[in-house]
């Protein structure tokens, strides 16, 4: 049998469930093909597999890979896994959706021998089925550019926000992976070249005790590597006696969703953080050397002009400029057709018509100029994609000030630092963009 396994995007790393999925049937009844169009340019002719396996880790992925197949003759077996799979399914009913890799579902679907050996919680991925992991993210700062590898210290989360495809799957639940899983699999990933490795658990401090043994070990094995890890903002104020600790153990950056300065939003979405615990996360931040990455979700049915004016005032406040990617201050709420918002009371009289195209829900503003606002910066950014990210966030600011009329830019002066960030711009809960778009319909790398 023959099965090709396909990625489509994953924010700039290797799609390590893939390797897993291979893993789990490695034997001589069946042969594995994968091919990540983010960074491969391959023409590939589907008639020669049996099953094609699709990873659907969020929206843009998921929008990517409906754009490859549609015009398509498919094999006869084709299933989906990742968050948005069941969105997949519903998408094309031909498509078979595994919610849970590690089930006997999977097994069944492909009627397939399993390795006796394999266990989630403790295999090692194997890479080598990956391109070079030269090929995908790395760590800039304006004068290094390191290639970053990336590794997950908790499988799930135990959160619910509303807005997040995570507690679709999850339901508040998670696992931990082994230390000896998590440290060997850094060390191959070493051994490639990685001096980065980013935590891809949607909250590191899920299980703060398991995360902080997992670095203490990588550390003490890996004293020259830096990391990246994702804190919700409730558990940076919760464990904040934690992070001189994350400091010493090399933690370059922490990426925090601070999603709206609205508390009215924040309260729909659950984030179970207040537009004060914004200002709070950043002071602890930097008292202890972290740079802290927020990103947002400005736009809403309840956006306000004024939400705007105030994430501009808290970048400049704080002087975060280099830390926030202006696309960041485009992104708008996605509701997919199994979100939880959609159990939210306050969302009933805005909702519209599910949009098979787009995967999403429609929704109206409350604020008709707050739509006009979204549409004004994603236009900006699309047409000035030349220019640099300090630009780009300048030409934004400036437009937010004639919808608002409000002064934001005093600092004429501002001293641009240079700060550690990954190269991939970040795309989780986006829409994916034009350039994205355009390139799987010509068949070209994304990264």
């Amino acid at each position: 049998m023959k099965i090709l396994l396909t990625s489509f995007y994953d924010l700039g790393k290797q799609p390590k469930i893939i390797a897993e999925i291979a893993d789990r049937y490695n034997n001589t009844e069946v042969h594995f093909d994968f091919v990540d169009f983010s960074v491969d340019n391959q023409n590939i002719d589907l008639d020669t597999y049996d099953v094609l396996g699709i990873y659907a880790p969020m929206h843009t992925a998921t929008i990517l890979s409906i754009e490859y197949i549609k015009d398509k003759k498919l094999p006869d077996k084709v299933f989906t896994f990742g968050l948005y799979g069941s969105v997949l399914e519903d998408f094309n009913p031909l498509i078979k959706y595994i919610k849970d890799i590690e089930s006997e579902e999977l097994t069944s679907f492909l009627k397939l021998n399993e390795n006796p050996k394999f266990s989630l919680k403790d295999n090692i991925p194997n890479r080598q089925i990956f391109p070079d992991i030269s090929n995908y993210a790395h760590l800039v700062d304006g004068s290094n550019n390191l290639i970053a590898g990336s590794v997950e210290t908790t499988y799930g989360c135990k959160h619910s926000c509303t807005h997040c495809p995570v507690p679709i799957s999850f339901n508040g639940s998670f696992k931990t992976y082994s230390l000896e899983k998590i440290v060997n699999d850094v060390q191959n990933q070493v051994n490639q070249g990685a001096e980065h490795i980013s935590f891809n658990d949607p909250d590191f401090f899920n299980g703060p005790i398991h995360a902080l043994k997992i670095l203490e070990s990588l550390n003490h094995k890996f004293p020259q590597i830096t990391y990246d890890s994702t804190i919700k903002v409730e558990h940076i104020i919760k464990y904040q006696k934690y992070f001189k600790e994350l400091a010493s153990l090399n933690m370059a950056f922490v990426i925090s969703a601070f999603e709206t300065t609205n508390d009215k939003v924040l309260t729909i979405l659950e984030k179970n953080h207040t537009s004060n615990d914004l200002n709070n996360s950043i002071e602890i931040s930097k008292e202890f050397g972290i740079d802290i990455r927020p990103t947002w979700m400005p736009f809403s049915p309840w956006t306000k002009l004024e939400d705007l004016s105030n994430i501009v005032e808290l970048i400049e406040g704080y002087q975060l400029r280099e830390t926030v990617d202006p696309i960041q201050l485009t992104i708008k709420l996605l509701i997919p057709k199994h979100s939880l918002i959609i159990k939210r009371p306050e969302i009933k009289k805005y909702l519209g018509d599910y949009e098979k195209e787009s995967l999403s829900f429609q929704w109206q503003y409350e604020n008709i100029h707050a739509e006009k606002l979204q549409f004004t910066l994603f236009d900006f950014i699309l047409n000035n994609s030349e220019l640099d990210e300090h630009k780009q966030y300048l030409g934004m600011v400036s437009i937010i000030e004639e919808f608002t009329r409000t002064k934001l830019i005093t600092n004429t002066n501002y001293d641009f630092k240079k700060v550690p960030k990954l190269s991939e711009t970040w795309f989780c809960c986006a829409e994916p963009s034009k350039i994205q778009l355009d390139r799987i319909k010509t068949n070209k790398a994304l990264i």
